[in-house]
């Protein structure tokens, strides 16, 4: 008999209610199978005892501790851990206790068992055991002290299950933050983090490049990796190595490698930087670069992949290369170039992998490759198509398909776009047998969006990674809030302690009225001052925005921002400082909506419009804004570029005090 089967159904794939205190056992992922015997309970206050079979090793002894601390924290006793050769011939054998062993199956499977005098949990290894507590974890958040009796039995679909999270485009966090985000994804049993570096590592004999930048040092990197290991979660190295290295190439040591050179006395641009960052493929010193920053960074990781993206190469054969590139096509200097650099990291012994969107643009190339490469496949619609896919499946290529959680360029994830090209890009590599997901957090522009605004796309993320079949169990509708909205209340009550569900629904309501974004400010802003070349037509961002909606969307975003409090208020003070993140970001959003009302009237000339608040208390409102921002920028990230976002927000706030001057004169 499988669980959906029974008629007393206790199933974190459906929401199913507990039938004590009726309470939702809300799973995630959702386990392959699980099935609920009879009516009985496991009284965790009855608990003697964790104990770990005798063939456990040091990591089954991280997870029992982690088992522990969840007990304690949950009904406030703190069982001892002990250890036994065989718990059926000792005196333990009649006792209430958590027994955690190995068994065999497939690797990072397990079994849970909870009866009425015992729960056991058995891994078919240390990751798997490692998962079993994780999903007893999450019963006990659940249910409390009285567990139902259930046999569960689990396993992943797809290998590799990752997330990856941008740590150069201005925010680098701390130590402490990475380990809390090591946490966050090991609870929904992702075991790959990758972290984006361009600049934003302390390479030495570069400090030109990473000055200012509080970057990550090798000891922090090393102390990472270690505890990536306990939490059963491969550090991943990514490095740019080809493209994206406008801030080495804006030096006057390395500038003289860019492509495109840009000059001396350039001023920072936040768009240059995403578009003119590329090597010169043809100067000799290019690859000593690469192999100088690739010598010091590969040995600080444990694991066996290494990431040298080469991802949007904009530049690559249109300035020094132009000639070059012109005879033998861009195509052939960006694979002669990027099989140098795999050469090189295949002589640490590592699998290499890179983001294969510029090959794709000429898939005859695929051929190409050096053997083992795993090209990790991009696409961030909203719809995303599944040729790139299909077309690196039929060249015979592994692959990993890569979502996004639709934060970069926003003050609040777009979660409708995010969790329909999550859900559809893992459909994808399901069909087409991708060995891993790879959702991605950028952060372009400054990385202006929160740590805790990604939290609800990686755990769906997650969720559908190991279980897949959760996909088909999702409404048939077009409406996200419909489709989602028991996605929604389950990430809400799990990862954000909302026992009413209800913040991941705000949190994607509030996203939807944000109606100018970050992104459309960047390229207004340096287009108007004259700070990047790419010009800018101020009607193609603002002129489809009416004053009506903007203003409706700035009320809407004050109420949804009452409701975060409100929530807040409810879910106690574990997660006091993602709800502190949600709740300046609503504030942040209506600010924005109303600046938007401003750049209509005094740019685009627009006549009649009704403004609630003058330019200046506008003005005086965004550097409120700015000290809560900071505050809780530095709660999570080390200084490293905030210094560009405020320097962003006063641009914006003397814009309003000189055109509001202007009206009073």
């Amino acid at each position: 008999m499988t669980f959906l089967d029974t008629q007393t159904r206790w199933n974190g794939r459906t929401g199913t209610r507990c039938r004590e205190g009726m309470r939702f056992m809300n799973l995630i992922p959702e386990p392959a199978c699980i099935e609920r015997a009879g009516d009985e309970f496991f009284l965790l206050s009855n608990l003697y005892r964790i104990v770990l079979a005798g063939d456990c090793s040091d990591l089954d002894l991280e997870s029992a501790c982690l088992l522990k601390e969840e007990i304690s924290a949950s009904i406030g006793i703190s069982p001892t851990i002990s250890k036994v050769i065989d718990l059926e011939k000792g005196r333990l054998v009649d006792k209430p206790v958590i027994y955690l062993k190995r068994g065999t199956g497939e690797p990072e499977s397990y079994r849970l068992k909870i009866s009425a005098g015992r729960i056991e949990i058995t891994g078919a290894d240390e990751a798997g055991l490692f998962y079993g507590v994780n999903t007893l974890r999450q019963i006990i958040r659940n249910c409390g002290s009285r567990l139902p009796v259930l046999l569960i039995n689990d396993q992943p679909y797809f290998k590799y299950r990752g997330f990856y999270h941008d740590v150069t485009r201005g925010k680098v966090p701390t130590l402490e933050t990475l380990m809390e985000l090591v946490d966050r994804i090991s609870f929904y049993k992702l075991n790959q983090l990758q972290l984006y570096v361009e600049h934003s590592f302390a390479f030495e004999g570069m400090s030109e490049v990473w000055q200012g930048a509080d970057p990550l040092t090798a000891e922090e990197i090393l102390l990472l990796d270690e505890y990536c290991r306990k939490r059963h979660v491969e550090l991943v190295p990514s490095l740019a190595t080809f493209g994206h290295l406008y801030q080495a190439l804006s030096t006057r040591s390395f500038g003289h490698l860019a492509e495109l050179e840009a000059g001396p006395g350039r001023k920072y641009s936040w768009i240059d930087r995403q578009i003119h960052h590329t090597l010169d493929v043809s100067n000799p010193e290019s690859f000593e670069f690469v192999k100088s920053m690739l010598d010091q960074y590969i040995p600080l990781f444990s694991s066996n992949k290494f990431n040298i993206c080469c991802d949007e190469t904009f530049d690559l054969g249109t300035g020094k290369n132009k000639k070059l590139a012109a005879e033998v096509g861009k195509g052939r200097l960006y694979i002669d170039f990027l099989k140098k650099i795999v050469q090189h990291v295949k002589s640490y012994d590592k699998q290499v992998m890179f983001w294969g969107d510029i090959i794709l643009e000429q898939p005859e190339l695929l051929a190409e490759l050096p053997a083992g490469l795993i090209c990790l496949n991009w696409e961030y619609n909203r719809e995303p198509d599944e040729d790139k896919v299909r077309v690196v499946h039929e060249a015979g290529i592994r692959q990993y398909v890569c979502p996004g959680v639709s934060g970069w360029n926003r003050l609040m994830n777009d979660l409708d776009t995010a969790f329909s090209n999550i859900e559809k890009m893992v459909s994808y590599g399901r069909k087409y047998d991708a060995i891993g997901i790879l959702t991605t957090d950028w952060g372009d522009y400054g990385h202006i969006n929160f740590l805790g605004n990604s939290m609800p796309g990686m755990v769906f993320a997650a969720a559908i990674s190991w279980n897949p079949e959760t996909i088909g169990r999702l409404p048939q509708v077009q409406d996200a809030s419909h489709r989602y909205s028991g996605v929604d209340r389950k990430i809400s009550m799990l990862e954000f302690n909302d026992g009413e569900g209800e913040i991941v629904g705000v949190l994607r309501e509030l996203a939807r009225q944000q109606l100018i974004n970050w992104g459309d400010l960047v390229h207004w802003k340096e287009s108007k001052y004259k700070e990047t070349d790419l010009e800018i037509n101020p009607e193609e961002i603002f002129s489809d925005l009416s004053g009506k909606g903007l203003r409706a969307a700035c009320k809407n975003t004050l109420q949804l921002a009452d409701r975060i409090l409100d929530i807040a208020g409810r879910a106690g003070a574990g997660n006091r400082l993602d709800y502190q993140e949600f709740y300046v970001s609503a504030r942040g959003i209506a600010l924005l909506n109303l600046l938007a009302l401003f750049i209509k009237k005094y740019d685009l000339q627009e006549k009649g419009l009704e403004i609630p608040v003058s330019a200046g208390e506008l003005a005086g409102e965004l550097e409120y804004w700015l000290d809560d921002f900071k505050r809780l920028w530095r709660q999570r990230n080390k200084e490293s570029e905030l210094r560009r976002i405020e320097e962003m927000v006063l641009v914006l706030v003397a814009y309003l005090r000189e055109k509001g001057g202007m009206d009073c004169a």
